[in-house]
């Protein structure tokens, strides 16, 4: 479920404008990799397409094999389960306490409350917040929500673990704290891809890098960082 194929992948919006243009580019299961470029790029809307929030106007998109663009609506929340998604902003649920806002998607799919609870809170000491198990979210710094945010990311143990400007509002120190967190997911077989255009981060870090301009790909140091464990 791992690898990651975009085949001649184009999407065009209402407007004219190009997200992406004719973009091949794959990723092996368990590899790790920076997605960057300007504002404006498209690293949101490449991501968007993995998460089938959005759809290509033309193009193919595999995971693990299986085409994306083709699966019936009824099948992509059974499809999402194997990705964790990190956003900027967090999204996290105000009235919820931190458990909460973690256990949602184990919630959704039903899970038993003995396995959720031993689930969120392993996901929970892998960011070393299980002492904030209990607070709103209103109580923790930016980056406790962030880490919040990504252990509800990774507390279904998905199979890809996608981040769009996940240290876009962190200092450089916390900034590192969490690319070290991407990193131990990334060196226990999750594929990792993080959409930045923070260079220092992606310079202090190394590894494969693929950047877009104006939705074209027009960089990709390879499959030389792909599988790094650095």
């Amino acid at each position: 479920m791992g690898s990651i194929e975009f085949e001649h992948v184009s999407r065009r919006f209402d407007n004219g404008a190009e997200g992406l243009h004719d973009v091949s580019v794959s990723f092996a299961e368990g590899s790790m990799a920076f997605i960057t470029g300007h504002s404006g790029a498209g690293k949101s809307t490449f991501l968007k397409l993995l998460l089938a929030i959005d759809v290509p106007t033309r193009g193919r998109i595999l995971v693990g094999g299986v085409d994306v663009v083709r699966l019936p609506r009824r099948r992509l929340p059974l499809y999402r389960q194997h990705l964790g998604a990190v956003f900027q902003d967090h999204r996290l649920l105000a009235r919820r306490s931190v458990f909460e806002n973690v256990a949602l998607p184990l919630r959704v799919v039903g899970m038993r409350e003995r396995d959720i609870a031993r689930r969120v809170r392993a996901a929970l000491s892998s960011v070393e917040l299980l002492d904030k198990v209990n607070l709103p979210p209103r109580y923790l710094s930016v980056g406790e929500q962030q880490r919040v945010g990504i252990a509800r990311a990774v507390v279904n143990r998905p199979r890809v673990l996608l981040a769009d400007e996940p240290t876009g509002n962190l200092d450089p120190e916390l900034s590192q704290s969490i690319m070290g967190l991407f990193r131990q997911f990334h060196q226990v077989g999750t594929t990792v891809l993080i959409a930045t255009h923070d260079r220092a981060l992606i310079d202090a870090f190394g590894g494969r890098i693929v950047e877009l301009d104006h939705g074209a790909l027009i960089r990709d140091n390879g499959a030389a960082g792909d599988s790094s464990h650095g």
